[in-house]
Order: structure tokens, then C-alpha cells, then sequence
């Protein structure tokens, strides 16, 4: 207990206790999230004759819900004679942002059941109950939504009541609804715009979030950090380079060029669309020990090529104190993976595995090591170190060895590899294909014709590939298998070219 905390509600002496000091002192408390008090405090709540009184158990469970314990808040909510709408909204809302989502629901069923009549408060805190339990809660969500139009018809709804709508359907995964909810709202404030931005840059929608970016603009809502990160995530996702200069230089002209959110996303950015040289003066340019941020670096190196650099700047990341946590390990594995540095691959993977550094051991760090080996062409070794793995296989792993596999012409790990990959995520109908082409690659037809009547039994199709280039006209998108492109016979044309003459570079041809 430091001296602060215990002064702070130990002031009082026993006898001078009352309900005014015992309020201040349960507030301090709470701020404090000190479980160590709420004990203490019970007692002298006791010892005033207070239990019975809703705003000073409120307050203790409140405090005891700050302070993890959510048993010991239901305990003492069940023992409260009447409780009001402010206890029960304190305890839905407690719950919910103490992550105990299902809690917080079934506390909002038992409300309702009381016959105490449910408020905004109450209410956004079931929304948020139901975003953070996903797809599973959309219908209870819809029910809350229901009550949130209803209550509208009463008056003006609380924007934060809105927004708590359109975040639940978002994190619930219906897009359609969380875009009806955004276009109906009478008042669209700059967190309505974040979250539905955020929502379908979230969705892989990248392209909707860079359009509502420009609305929003061009509406006249100014825009915050978020906004800018969100625009220049998008960029990112979409490899629009001059897009993505053009969204950083609203990040210098509304100042959050300092802005670290924002400077990650600028970093990554630039990554994703080649120009790590940017990248790396967008790092460099102001002076930070933001570990996110190093990270971020790091993983922008790995992913140009620059194994190397990601190296360099993992190290002297360790010479300046920042910590370096599992993700940033997980950058400089990835970086060493794809550069084929294994001395120094298996170098950081042992200072973690072996206990010398407080960092959580993860599957993905095993699955960057089995990538590493893969690559180099280790492939019975690769086989043997995901075997021994000590978290369940993961599909990483096993992609890896199915990939690199197939280029070494090694039908019998391909096979394997595509079966355990199948296992492990059946819903993928890419697992699908890959087992049906390996087996096809070795000749095995009558296997081959078995998977596929299993695909078309299950509706398994293929996907077709589907890539993309930026010109001067804009950006012309290209499907496997498409013939409806007008120039489709010059494009063709080119390819031919190109085959006979690898020196002609497609800009030379006529």
C-alpha cells in the first residue's frame, strides 16, 4: 500500500468516519483500482450502517469492479435491498468494460426482468457487451438496438448510445447494418465517421473506407489522427502509393506528424507500396522509443528484403533500452525468414526459448523457424521442428512446407502437408485446392477425382486470382480467366513478346 493511496482514505480517523468521507474515500479508491481497500472499506460501510444505502454499495462495487472483483461487486449487488437503475447500470457497464461481456449481457436480461426500466447508459453498455462478444450476440444486440429506437421516439438519443450501435454491429460482423445505422444518423460527430471508417477498413473494405475518408472532408467534419491513420491504412492495403503521399500530406498540414498512431501507419504504409526509403524517413524524422513504432520498422525492412537493416535496428532497439516484446521478435524471425539468415534466426529464437528473456513463446515465432528452414530447402528438419512443436501445429507452419514442397518437387511432403493443412482449417477452400493439386502433380488421379467430388459436394470453388496495377488513367484490375478486357488480344500480344525476348521490357513493345 503506498503512502499516497493509504493517506488518501486513512485520513479520517475511526471515530470521524461518516458517509461524506467514506464517499471521498471510495472514490480514491476506485481511481486507484485497489482491490487491497475495498475490504476495509466494506467494513466501515458496515460499522456506519450503510449496506442498505444504493449509492454507497454502488460506489463499493463499482470500486470492486475497477478492481477485478467482479464476484465480490455481484455479491454485494445481490445484497442490496432495491437497487435502482444506477446499480444496475453500474454493474452492466462494469462488466463490460471489464471485458466480462456474457456477465454484462446476463445482468441486462436480469434488469430488464426486475422491471427496472433500462436507460442510454444502461443500454450502451450492453452494446459494447455484445461487440465484444462477435457475431455470436448480433441477435441480442438487434434486440438492444430495438429498444434504442424506441426510446428515440421519446427524444433525442445520446450520441454515444448511436455510436454504441453502429460499433456493435460493426464488431458483430454485419456490415450492412452498421452502414444503415451510420446513413440514419440525424448527427454524424467525427467518432461516427472513425468507427465506420475503422469498421470497413476492418472488413477488408479498404477501398469504401478511402471513399468515406473523402466524404467526411468533403463534408466539412474535421478530421483527428485516427481519421488520418485509418486513410493512410487504406492506402496501405491497397498499395496506392500517390494516394498515400497525398493522405500524409494532410497528416503534416493538420500537424499529427508527431502523432505515433499516425507515424506507424505512415511507416507501414509506405512499406506495403515499396518505398521503405520513405518509410525510413518517416522513422527517423523524429526522435522516438516508441516500441510500436520500432516494431513497425522492423517489420517494414523484413518485408522489402531487407533482412540485414530489420537485423541492424533490432539490435540497436536492444542497445537503447526499448523493450522488445514477442511481436517485435516476431519481426526480426519474419525478417531473418525471408532474408535466410539462420545463425541469426536461431539466435533470437533461442534468447527466447531458452527462458533468458521475459517474452512469451508464441506459434508464431516456431512458425517463422519452420518458414526459415523451408526456405532454405531444410525440408525433412522443417518437418521434424513442426512436429516437435510445442503448441498445435499451426497452419503457417504447414503452408510453409507445403510451398516450399512443391517447388522443390517433393510430392510426398506436399501431400502430407496439404492433408494436415485440410485438418487443421477445413473452411478453407484453398486447403482444398492445394491437396486436390498435389496430388494431381503426382499423378494420382484417382485421389485427385475423389477431393474434387468432395469439393463439389460441399461447394468448395476456387477463388480466381485477381491482381491489380495503377497507370496515369487510373487503376486497371486484371481477373484469371477474364476475356471481357477489350485490349485482351494486345496484352497477349505483349506476353508473347516477352517470352521470346526476356531483354524487352513491356514499354518497349508496340
Amino acid at each position: 500500500m503506498s503512502a499516497a493511496c493509504a493517506v488518501s482514505w486513512q485520513s479520517p480517523t475511526p471515530a470521524a468516519w461518516d458517509a461524506t468521507s467514506l464517499a471521498s474515500s471510495l472514490k480514491a479508491a476506485a481511481a486507484r483500482r485497489s482491490a487491497a481497500h475495498v475490504g476495509p472499506l466494506h467494513a466501515v460501510l458496515l460499522k456506519l450502517g450503510l449496506s442498505a444505502s444504493a449509492i454507497h454499495a454502488t460506489s463499493l462495487a463499482h470500486v470492486a469492479l475497477r478492481a477485478g472483483l467482479a464476484r465480490y461487486a455481484r455479491e454485494l449487488f445481490d445484497e442490496m435491498p432495491r437497487p435502482d437503475v444506477v446499480s444496475w447500470t453500474s454493474l452492466v457497464t462494469g462488466h463490460a468494460h471489464q471485458g466480462l461481456h456474457r456477465d454484462s449481457l446476463a445482468l441486462l436480461r436480469r434488469m430488464a426482468g426486475s422491471g427496472v426500466q433500462t436507460n442510454g447508459y444502461s443500454l450502451s453498455g450492453g452494446l459494447l457487451a455484445c461487440a465484444g462478444v462477435g457475431q455470436s450476440a448480433l441477435a441480442h444486440g438487434k434486440e438492444i438496438h430495438a429498444s434504442v429506437v424506441k426510446m428515440s421516439s421519446c427524444g433525442s438519443v445520446d450520441p454515444v448510445v448511436e455510436n454504441g450501435v453502429l460499433g456493435m454491429y460493426s464488431r458483430c460482423g454485419s456490415m450492412d447494418y452498421a452502414l444503415r445505422v451510420f446513413r440514419a444518423m440525424p448527427v454524424r460527430n467525427i467518432v461516427a465517421w472513425n468507427s465506420m471508417m475503422a469498421a470497413l477498413l476492418g472488413s477488408g473494405q479498404a477501398e469504401d473506407a478511402l471513399r468515406l475518408f473523402v466524404s467526411m472532408v468533403s463534408s466539412g467534419v474535421g478530421v483527428d489522427g485516427f481519421s488520418l491513420s485509418i486513410a493512410v491504412d487504406a492506402c496501405g492495403e491497397l498499395a496506392l502509393l500517390k494516394q498515400g503521399m497525398q493522405a500524409h500530406a494532410q497528416v503534416a498540414g493538420n500537424g499529427f506528424e508527431a502523432d505515433v498512431v499516425v507515424r506507424n501507419s505512415l511507416v507501414d504504409m509506405y512499406a506495403k507500396c515499396g518505398s521503405v526509403d520513405s518509410a525510413e524517413l518517416v522513422f527517423e524524422a523524429v526522435s522516438s522509443n516508441d516500441a510500436v513504432l520500432w516494431t513497425t520498422m522492423i517489420s517494414a525492412y523484413g518485408k522489402s528484403g531487407r533482412a540485414q537493416d530489420a537485423v541492424s535496428l533490432f539490435d540497436r532497439m536492444a542497445r537503447m533500452g526499448i523493450e522488445q516484446d514477442g511481436i517485435a521478435y516476431l519481426a526480426v524471425l519474419s525478417a531473418c525468414s525471408h532474408g535466410g539468415l539462420v545463425r541469426e534466426a536461431w539466435h533470437y529464437f533461442s534468447s527466447i526459448s531458452d527462458g533468458s528473456r521475459s517474452v512469451e513463446m508464441r506459434a508464431e515465432h516456431y512458425g517463422c523457424m519452420a518458414d526459415l528452414l523451408c526456405r532454405r530447402g531444410y525440408l525433412e528438419e522443417a518437418l521434424e521442428f513442426i512436429k516437435n512443436m510445442p503448441f498445435d501445429s499451426s497452419v503457417a507452419a504447414w503452408s510453409a512446407l507445403l510451398n516450399s514442397s512443391r517447388i522443390h518437387g517433393n510430392v510426398r511432403l506436399s501431400q502430407f502437408a496439404a492433408s494436415c493443412l485440410l485438418k487443421l482449417d477445413p473452411e478453407n477452400h484453398s486447403n482444398w485446392v492445394a491437396l486436390s493439386s498435389v496430388h494431381a502433380s503426382g499423378n494420382d488421379w484417382h485421389e485427385t477425382w475423389t477431393i474434387r467430388e468432395s469439393m463439389s459436394r460441399e461447394c468448395v470453388k476456387k477463388e480466381p486470382g485477381c491482381s491489380w496495377v495503377e497507370l496515369c488513367d487510373g487503376v486497371h484490375v486484371f481477373v484469371t480467366a477474364d476475356q471481357s478486357r477489350p485490349e485482351l488480344f494486345q496484352i497477349l500480344q505483349s506476353l508473347d513478346y516477352l517470352k521470346e525476348d526476356t531483354s524487352v521490357m513491356p514499354w518497349q513493345v508496340s
